[in-house]
């Protein structure tokens, strides 16, 4: 009994080293040899886990002290300045200005009338009129849909230009010892020629009354004369050199050209032009010696016949409008006559020339 109470009374936990005193109590009387041996071991239990009082927590302090003094505090750190930018200042914008549009006065359509019936089907259920467009020349309609109209060419046109090739008489030219002249140095004549004309056709109610500008082109080659006293050098006075000379000639013309054309594509056109020239002329050797130069004054009046090539063949005369813009080709037949006002450089002559030239 007495042992089941010592049981039944536990004492609460106790810290290390978890032995009470009271539970050798009831054990068996020890010897003395025994009892000093449990004393030497609670002395070395005791002296392994002395019990010493646990230290309270230190609760903070949350007042500040004023008086304490406060350790100095580091290096100041500079402040940069603030990368925020001033607001701009607002301004009061004008209102947009609006356009108003204007004011579109609308008319009513007008009625379309209808057309005069020209026919009718013999059942009366179809009415044939004339179609409004067939004024502008409105031929038919196809059953796709598709409008046939009537056209017509453009034959407006108001510049021409044309290339001559022809030949002229001689020039008259004699050297200063009289014996040589153009004929026996350049082996002429005749002399042949090459002219361009350009004409502006400004006035076209009664045929074409226009402006004839142009240039022409002259060449001659041959050797020279020897010109010595016949006394010094005999016989070789006149005779040929080894030196050559190039002759070179370019009339510019100006003047007035009338064709006697009335119709489009008409098939002959006769035509007179005249006006005055200018003709600057050069020699040149082979010596590297200095040309000569010198030019003389003229006039000069021409006729000739023009046949309209674009009449022969409708298609070439498609082609060349549609795809080069000539309303006319025309082959040219032209007699001239040149006449000059300076004697020692006399360039007048007949000048007989076939051409080719268009009309845009």
């Amino acid at each position: 009994m007495q042992m089941a109470k010592a049981q039944s009374q536990e004492s609460a936990p106790q810290e290390p080293p978890y032995t009470q005193e009271n539970e050798f109590e009831n054990s068996t009387p020890s010897t003395p040899a025994q009892s000093d041996d449990v004393l030497s071991i609670e002395d070395e239990i005791r002296s392994a886990n002395p019990q010493t009082p646990a230290a309270e927590p230190k609760q903070e302090q949350k007042s500040v002290n004023l008086n304490e003094t406060v350790p100095e505090a580091g290096p100041e750190v500079p402040v940069e300045p603030s990368q925020e930018k001033p607001s701009e200042q607002i301004t009061n914008e004008e209102p947009a200005v609006i356009p108003v549009a204007p004011v579109v006065e609308v008319h009513p359509s007008q009625e379309i009338k209808a057309g005069e019936v020209v026919r009718q089907s013999p059942k009366g259920g179809v009415e044939y009129i004339h179609h409004p467009q067939a004024a502008k020349g409105l031929l038919m309609i196809e059953k796709d849909g598709s409008y046939i109209y009537r056209t017509r060419e453009d034959h407006k046109f108001s510049q021409t230009g044309t290339i001559r090739v022809g030949m002229m008489d001689a020039p008259k030219i004699t050297s200063a010892d009289g014996a040589t002249n153009f004929e026996t140095m350049y082996k002429g004549p005749p002399v042949p020629v090459v002219m361009f004309d350009y004409e502006w056709q400004p006035f076209t109610s009664f045929g074409r009354l226009g402006i004839q500008g142009g240039l022409g082109v002259i060449v001659a080659q041959g050797n020279g004369r020897f010109a010595c006293d016949p006394a010094q050098c005999g016989t070789m006075n006149g005779t040929e050199a080894k030196e050559k000379y190039t002759f070179v000639a370019v009339p510019l013309n100006l003047g007035v050209i009338y064709r006697l054309e009335w119709a489009d594509r008409q098939l002959f056109a006769p035509y007179i032009s005249g006006g005055g020239t200018y003709i600057p002329v050069a020699e040149f050797r082979d010596d590297d010696k200095s040309p000569n130069a010198v030019g003389t004054p003229g006039v000069y009046g021409a006729g000739g016949l023009m046949i309209n090539l674009s009449r022969i063949d409708r298609e070439t005369a498609f082609t060349l409008k549609n795809e080069y813009g000539i309303a006319n080709l025309w082959l040219t037949a032209e007699y001239r006559y040149l006449k000059t006002f300076n004697e020692e450089l006399d360039f007048s002559s007949s000048i007989v020339t076939l051409g080719v030239g268009v009309d845009y």
